[in-house]
C-alpha cells in the first residue's frame, strides 16, 4: 500500500486529482486497521489491501500513460527517483524506529528473525520471506513480525519494476499504445488464473506472491488506460455505481475471515468494488468519499499503514499487559497521531522536494542512502548489546534416580518446587538463545515431514538399535516427534529397533482438517497417514506409540459432535494399526504452556513463574482426551497420560530445575524429553 495519491490540498494545475480516491484510501486503511485491532465483525478487513492495489494500479499507470501521451517519452530514471522520494522517507523512518523498539521491548530471542525481516522490507522482498517462513509449522507459535505488513508494499514495487519498462518498449519505442494495453491485459488475466489455481494448493505463496497479486494492480491499470476514452456516466448512474462498489468492499470485509481461501477469485469482490468506485468518480466524487475527514485520513493512509502494525504489536510489551479490542483501538489511534506527525515532518516535505528537483539523480541517490540507513540498522540489530537474559545463579540439575515410580515421585516434588521459583537459571538447558533450534534429529534427516511433503524415506526405520529384534514405531504429528529423544534413548537401552513417522500438524487420528497455514483442507496429511498405516501393516512391529495434538482443529469427516468425530477417527487409526499385530499405546498429549515459553522467559527473567500455565490452560480439549482414552482401553490398547510429568497441583512450570520444558509454544525440549525417558519406558509395558 504505497502513497499513490496527490496532496490533500490539491493544486488546480493538477487535473488528475481525485478527492474520491483519497476517500477510498481512507476506507481501505480503516478496514485494515479494524481487522488488525481484532474487530470480529471485520474479519475480512484485510481486503483493504486489495483496494489499495487497485488504486495504486490506477494512479501510477495513469500518470505514466499521461506522460507518454503529452511528451511522447517516458523518463524511467525520473519515475523511479520520484517514487523513491515518495516511498522511502516514511518507510525508512518506520523500519528504523521499529527495529530499535523491537530491540528494546520485544523478546530478544526473536531479534535475529526481526532483523532479517527488516532487511527484506528494506529491499522490498519481504513478501517472499513471509511466504517461505509462513509455511513452516515450527514457527507458527512465534511472535508475529512487526514488519510483516511491508509485504503489500513489496508486491507493488515488484509490479512497478516491470510496468514502466513495458510501457517504454510498447508505447514509446514501438509507438504501439494498443500493445501496452494488450500486455497489461495478458498479465492481468494470467495472474488472475494463477491466483485461482494456486490459492487452493499453495495458499501462503498465493497470498504473498506478486505473480498472484499482479492482476489486482492490473485491473486498476486497465481502468486508467480505458477511462479517458469512455463517455462520462450520468450522475445518477455514477452514484449508483459508487454505492454498489462500496457495498462490495464492505461486504467482503464482513463476509470473509482468516479461514477464507484468499486471494483466488474471492478477491474479485473488493477489487471490482474498488474498480466501480473509481470508475464512478470520474462523473461525480460523492459527498462521503470527498468529505474533509475522509480525505485527511486518506492523505495520511500510507503513514498510518506503516505505523499501525508495529504499534499494535509492540505496545502490549511496552505496557506489559495483554491487549483486548479496546486497547488495540487506542493503540491504533496513537499510531494515527504518529502518522500525522511523520506525514507533516517527513513524508510530505521530502515528497515535495523530490517533485521540485529538476534532475532525477539526486532523488535516486537520496533513495539509495535511505535504504542503506535501514539496511545498516537491520544488520546491526543482532550485534547490538545482547538483551537475552542468561540468569544470575545456577539451579540444581534436574536429576531423577531409582525406579520409574521413584522418579515420578521425585518429579512431582520438583514440579511443585519449580512453581515457586522466579529467577531464570544461569545454567538453563537449553539456553534461551538456542531454544528455537532445539529440535529432534528427525527434523533434519527427513523423517519428520513438513506440510506439503507426502513420502517418508526408509532410513526412518533404523533408529534405536538397528539390529534389535523387537521393532517399535513412533507415529503422529509434531507432538509425537517431540518424544523422539525419549523413545530413541529407550530403544537403545532396551535394544529395540525404532521407526519414527511424523508430520507437522498431521494427527494420527483418521480425520480431515482445515489447516490455517495452507488455507485449505490438509489433504497431504490424509494421504501420508494412509501410507504410513499401510507401511506399519507391512512392517508388523511389536508396538506402535501413537501421539498427537489433542486439539487439532475441527474434524471435517464423520458425524456427531467434534469430540465424537475425533474419537471415531482415533478408533479407525488404532484399529488399522492393530491389524499389523502390534500393541497400540496411546500417548496422550503433553501439557500446553500458556505462551511461547522462550519469548516469555526472555521478557520476564526475574518472574519466570508468570510464564507457567494453569491446569486449565495446559489441558486442551479435556472431554475429548477422556473419550479417546476410554476408547483406546475399550479396544485393548494402552493409555499413557503424561500430564503428571508436567504439572503440579498449582500449575505447570516453564522451567524445572535447570531444564527448559518447552522450546516454543507447545513442544517439549529434547533435554526434558530425555529426562522423562525412564518413566515413559515403564509405562510402555514392553520389556
Amino acid at each position: 500500500m504505497s502513497p499513490e495519491k496527490i496532496d490533500p490540498q490539491p493544486r488546480t494545475a493538477r487535473p488528475e486529482f481525485r478527492p474520491d480516491i483519497e476517500g477510498l484510501r481512507a476506507v481501505a486503511i480503516i478496514l485494515v486497521v479494524l481487522y488488525h485491532c481484532g474487530i470480529s465483525a471485520f474479519g475480512g478487513g484485510y481486503v483493504g489491501v486489495d483496494v489499495f492495489f487497485v488504486i495504486s494500479g490506477f494512479l501510477i499507470t495513469g500518470h505514466l500513460a499521461r506522460e507518454v501521451e503529452s511528451t511522447g517519452h517516458l523518463h524511467i530514471g525520473r519515475f523511479y527517483g520520484r517514487r523513491a522520494m515518495r516511498l522511502l522517507p516514511a518507510a525508512t523512518l518506520t523500519i528504523v524506529a521499529t527495529l530499535l523498539a523491537a530491540w528494546w521491548w520485544l523478546p530478544s530471542v526473536r531479534l535475529k528473525d526481526i532483523a532479517s525481516d527488516g532487511l527484506a522490507a528494506t529491499g522490498y522482498v519481504v513478501n517472499y520471506r513471509l511466504a517461505a517462513t509462513g509455511t513452516q509449522y515450527s514457527g507458527e507459535g512465534n511472535l508475529a513480525s512487526p514488519l510483516q505488513h511491508f509485504w503489500s508494499l513489496a508486491v507493488e514495487e515488484q509490479f512497478y519494476l516491470v510496468i514502466p519498462l513495458l510501457l517504454l518498449v510498447t508505447a514509446v519505442l514501438l509507438k504501439r499504445r494498443w500493445a501496452f494495453v494488450a500486455v497489461i491485459a495478458a498479465i492481468t488475466a494470467g495472474s488472475f488464473a494463477w491466483s485461482v489455481v494456486s490459492t487452493g494448493s499453495h495458499g501462503v505463496w498465493a497470498y504473498f506472491g506478486a505473480p498472484t497479486r499482479a492482476w489486482e494492480l492490473g485491473v486498476g491499470a486497465l481502468l486508467a488506460l480505458a477511462l479517458p476514452h469512455t463517455p462520462r456516466l450520468p450522475d445518477p448512474l455514477a452514484t449508483l455505481l459508487r454505492l454498489g462498489g462500496l457495498a462490495m468492499i464492505v461486504a467482503a470485509a464482513l463476509a470473509f475471515d482468516d479461514r477464507t481461501q484468499f486471494p483466488s477469485y474471492r478477491a474479485g469482490l473488493p477489487v471490482l468494488g474498488a474498480f466501480a468506485v473509481i470508475a464512478a468518480g470520474r462523473a461525480t466524487s460523492g459527498r462521503l468519499l470527498s468529505h474533509g475527514v475522509m480525505r485527511a485520513i486518506g492523505a495520511r493512509s500510507y503513514s498510518w499503514y506503516l505505523w499501525h502494525w508495529p504499534v499494535l504489536l509492540i505496545a502490549p510489551y511496552v505496557l506489559d499487559e495483554e491487549f483486548g479490542v479496546g486497547q488495540n483501538l487506542a493503540a491504533a489511534g496513537f499510531a494515527y497521531l504518529l502518522a500525522v506527525l511523520s506525514f507533516a515532518m517527513v513524508e510530505r516535505p521530502l515528497h515535495e522536494l523530490g517533485r521540485e528537483r529538476s534532475g532525477w539523480g539526486r532523488n535516486a541517490i537520496t533513495g539509495v542512502c535511505l535504504m542503506a540507513v535501514a539496511a545498516v540498522v537491520a544488520l546491526m540489530l543482532p550485534v547490538l548489546p545482547d538483551r537475552t537474559p542468561t540468569g544470575t545463579r545456577n539451579a540444581g540439575a534436574l536429576e531423577l534416580t531409582g525406579s520409574a515410580t521413584a522418579r515420578e515421585k521425585q518429579l512431582e516434588v520438583k514440579l511443585t518446587a519449580a512453581m515457586k521459583v522466579n529467577d531464570l537459571p544461569k545454567n538453563l538447558t537449553p539456553s534461551l538463545a538456542k531454544a528455537s533450534r532445539d529440535l529432534p534429529p528427525v527434523y533434519f534427516d527427513g523423517c519428520h515431514q513438513e506440510l506439503e511433503i507426502k513420502t517418508v524415506p526408509k532410513l526412518c526405520e533404523n533408529f534405536g538399535d538397528p539390529k534389535g529384534k523387537k521393532e517399535v514405531v513412533l507415529f503422529g504429528d509434531s507432538h509425537a516427534a517431540q518424544w523422539w529423544p525419549a523413545m530413541d534413548k529407550i530403544a537403545k537401552e532396551r535394544h529395540w529397533k525404532l521407526a519414527s513417522f511424523s508430520k507437522s500438524a498431521c494427527t494420527a487420528a483418521d480425520v480431515t482438517i482445515y489447516l490455517e497455514l495452507v488455507k485449505r483442507n490438509y489433504t497431504e496429511c490424509v494421504q501420508w497417514r494412509k501410507d504410513i498405516i499401510a507401511r506399519i501393516q507391512e512392517m508388523k512391529p511389536t508396538l506402535v506409540v501413537m501421539s498427537s495434538n489433542a486439539d487439532g482443529g475441527d474434524a471435517l469427516n464423520g458425524s456427531g459432535s467434534q469430540d465424537e468425530r475425533w474419537t471415531d477417527g482415533w478408533r479407525r487409526s488404532a484399529q488399522a494399526v492393530q491389524k499389523s499385530g502390534a500393541k497400540v499405546v496411546y500417548l496422550d498429549d503433553s501439557a500446553w504452556p500458556a505462551d511461547n515459553v522462550p519469548e516469555c522467559l526472555s521478557t520476564r527473567p526475574t518472574e519466570i513463574s508468570k510464564c507457567a500455565a494453569t491446569l486449565k490452560q495446559a489441558t486442551t480439549a479435556p472431554e475429548r482426551r477422556q473419550m479417546v482414552k476410554d476408547m483406546i482401553e475399550d479396544i485393548g490398547g494402552t493409555v499413557v497420560d503424561p500430564m503428571p510429568w508436567f504439572c503440579a497441583p498449582k500449575g505447570c512450570p516453564a522451567v524445572v530445575g535447570n531444564v527448559l520444558v518447552y522450546h516454543d509454544d507447545s513442544h517439549v525440549t529434547q533435554a526434558y524429553a530425555k529426562t522423562l525417558a525412564p518413566i515413559l519406558a515403564e509405562k510402555l509395558k514392553l520389556k
